[in-house]
């Protein structure tokens, strides 16, 4: 039901990656787009991985719902190379985005149409060569964050909560109230 992205960023200085999950609406006119608009610096990417995994990004740190929990900050990893070796095979990350060389490049995991027949679960998955995040054939440079999924699930939370009643629900993008 989400587009499960992670965003990662490349220090100049020791080559290191650090690597953050993004829960929802990780395909380019989403997590690609606001990573262009509003994250656009070493400085502004940084403080945005140093944040931790997000269930969806926004304008500003602020506007962005973090997990906050300590085992969802930050990854880190020797180099790019290693990140995307580490990579190989997870097929719940659909994009990988990667700031380097001040510009945000996408990564894309595809499947492969024609499968062995020994294939043991039918699912061959491989991640294509980083672009940048303006040549992804997805990417149409929409004005304003395109939070699609996140406000589906924000529908079909309130439409529960009439239902159920406040109190009953948990949804990502909703604080969670204290129960009693």
């Amino acid at each position: 039901m989400s587009t499960r992205s992670n965003v990662a960023i490349v220090d100049p200085v020791d080559n290191n990656v650090k690597v953050i999950y993004v829960h929802s609406d990780g395909y380019p006119d989403g997590v690609g787009n606001c990573l262009l608009k509003y994250y656009n610096s070493f400085e502004k990417a940084m403080r945005l991985i140093n944040k931790g995994g997000a269930s969806y990004l926004g304008e500003t740190l602020e506007e962005c719902n973090f997990y906050n929990d300590v085992e969802d900050g930050y990854k880190q990893f020797n180099n790019e190379y290693n990140y995307m070796y580490d990579m190989r095979g997870d097929i719940a990350i659909e994009y990988i985005y990667l700031y380097k060389d001040n510009n945000w490049y996408v990564s894309t995991m595809k499947t492969l149409n024609k499968k062995p027949k020994d294939l043991y679960d039918n699912y061959l998955a491989y991640n294509t060569k980083f672009i940048l995040v303006e040549k992804h054939e997805e990417y149409t440079a929409p004005k304003e964050l395109r939070h699609g999924e996140v406000k589906m699930v924000a529908n079909i939370t309130n439409m529960l909560s009439e239902k159920f009643g406040e109190d009953s629900i948990i949804s990502q993008v909703r604080k969670v109230k204290k129960l009693n």
